[in-house]
């Protein structure tokens, strides 16, 4: 006996012992969900969210006071032409709930309010209620319906945010409501801890509604407040790419202005040098004839002269002539060439606009293209029967002669042997393409963005040493891009080849 009763109270212990661990388990997920659905604010989030929810409680006051006044109004209007006597009874108390109710819209306006709302509800609210109950439970009929609608107004507190002050304000509406709404309604009957328990659970399930309609606004105001950063780091970001689009329009423009700058010093420099040389040779024989005829007159005057004097000035002044002949048509050459690298290009030049076959032109020109070739290189055409272009003939005369000279001159340094190929063919864009391509030593990428550029030379793609003057391929851009209305493209790849592709409008 004394076993069974040692191990039925061990069993009482081990069933309390099990009872005690379920309830802990059910309580830490309980608290585990609370803590999950609880939003948490940071200190300047908390800031932001209380002055949004004392004006979220205002407008909240003023909807709910709109209401009741337009329901009681509306109620009164109903009950004095159902019945005399439901109008008459207990008017006064319903003049003062709505008198309550009216002053609380008012206050809802008034910054008392966001500083002491909740005892200034309160107090309204209970005011308002009270008489409301007084007026209504004259009649016996209407007594539950006041119940009721003293139970709803006590859930719909739930409005206002949740704090210590919303449980403070339903803790105390509650008891109000048990100790004196209830009895001037017509329920003193009921024991109070009775009255209070039921208005306790209506509280309870009102602060519980405030909770979770208050962790809702939290939700909501988060989002805003993400969105708000948001919006205000895409202002930001957007105001620092405007800064820096102006600060690269000025570094563009700056770098435009420098490039000119550059290019019109190269060009200059570059013209210098392209006229020195003729200029200084003209002066030097300009000066050395002036000498000779001024020993020639001396001769002449001191009647010394001898036939071997003559034969020597007039020898002297024939080459001395012959040259300065030959630098002034080198000069005149340059000016017609810088004119046409300019776009001057007139009718002296057979610049007419016409129908040009190139197929033809090149058939025409094979020869003289072959005279340029070195002995170890070999030239390749390929054209389509009928490909014509809108042009001039002497202008692709002079773009054909300008590449495949330049190709021939520079693509094939100290005997290396090759290929240029010419190749004409149509689009299907409506133009002509043109390619003059070798398989030489390729133009290196630092000197392939400038191969347009007026004077530009090097002795790998056009320098003093290969006989260049750097405005070949300056020049057949010019006519290109100009009176023909046409693109021009280089590629290039050292040690593989160079391809110039000029395309042209093709003619119907």
């Amino acid at each position: 006996m004394e076993g069974r009763d040692l191990w039925q109270r061990g069993g009482g212990h081990g069933a309390r012992g099990c009872c005690v661990t379920r309830n802990a388990r059910i309580g830490c997920r309980w608290r585990r969900t609370l803590s999950q659905l609880r939003v948490r604010l940071t200190a300047e989030d908390t800031a932001a969210y209380r002055e949004r929810s004392q004006r979220r409680d205002q407008i909240v006051l003023r909807v709910m006071t709109a209401l009741a006044i337009s329901g009681q109004t509306a109620r009164l209007f109903f009950d004095a032409g159902l019945a005399g006597n439901l109008y008459f009874d207990g008017v006064l108390f319903r003049l003062f709930g709505l008198a309550c109710f009216a002053t609380l819209f008012a206050l809802s306006f008034h910054t008392i309010t966001r500083r002491c709302l909740h005892a200034v509800v309160g107090v309204g609210y209970l005011l308002a209620t009270a008489s409301l109950a007084a007026a209504y439970a004259a009649v016996s009929w209407q007594a539950p319906l006041v119940n009721s609608t003293m139970g709803i107004a006590l859930i719909l507190l739930s409005a206002f945010s949740f704090g210590r002050r919303q449980v403070a304000l339903v803790a105390v509406a509650a008891v109000v409501v048990a100790v004196v709404h209830m009895p001037l309604a017509g329920m003193g009957s009921l024991a109070l801890p009775t009255r209070l328990v039921g208005c306790g659970v209506v509280g309870l399930i009102t602060v519980t509604a405030s909770w979770f309609l208050d962790q809702h606004w939290r939700r909501g105001f988060l989002v805003e407040r993400a969105l708000e950063r948001s919006h205000a780091d895409l202002s930001r970001a957007h105001r620092d790419l405007e800064a820096a689009h102006t600060v690269l329009i000025d570094q563009q423009a700056q770098l435009v202005r420098a490039e000119r700058s550059a290019a019109l010093g190269r060009l200059v420099a570059s013209l210098a040098h392209q006229i020195n040389a003729p200029v200084g040779i003209q002066v030097s024989l300009a000066s050395h004839l002036t000498d000779q005829t001024n020993h020639f007159s001396q001769r002449v005057a001191s009647g010394e002269l001898r036939r071997a004097d003559l034969t020597d000035y007039l020898a002297t002044a024939r080459d001395s002539s012959a040259l300065l002949l030959d630098n002034a048509c080198r000069m005149a050459n340059l000016v017609t060439t810088l004119k046409r690298l300019n776009g001057e290009v007139g009718n002296d030049d057979g610049a007419g606009v016409e129908v040009v076959d190139v197929s033809d032109l090149l058939a025409r020109l094979r020869p003289a293209m072959e005279a340029l070739m070195p002995p170890q290189v070999t030239l390749a055409v390929e054209a389509v029967t009928g490909a014509r272009v809108f042009g001039a003939s002497t202008l692709l005369d002079t773009i054909l002669h300008q590449t495949v000279s330049n190709a021939a001159r520079h693509a094939f340094p100290d005997g290396r042997p090759g290929a240029v190929r010419v190749c004409v063919r149509p689009e299907t864009d409506g133009r002509v393409a043109l390619t003059v391509a070798d398989d030489g030593c390729g133009i290196a990428p630092e000197h392939l963005e400038r191969v347009f550029d007026p004077f530009y030379t090097d002795g790998a793609i056009g320098g003093s040493s290969t006989g260049g003057d750097g405005l070949g391929l300056s020049l057949v851009h010019s006519m290109v891009v100009g009176p023909l209305c046409g693109q021009i493209a280089i590629d290039s790849r050292v040690g593989v080849g160079t391809t110039v592709t000029v395309r042209l409008p093709a003619a119907a």
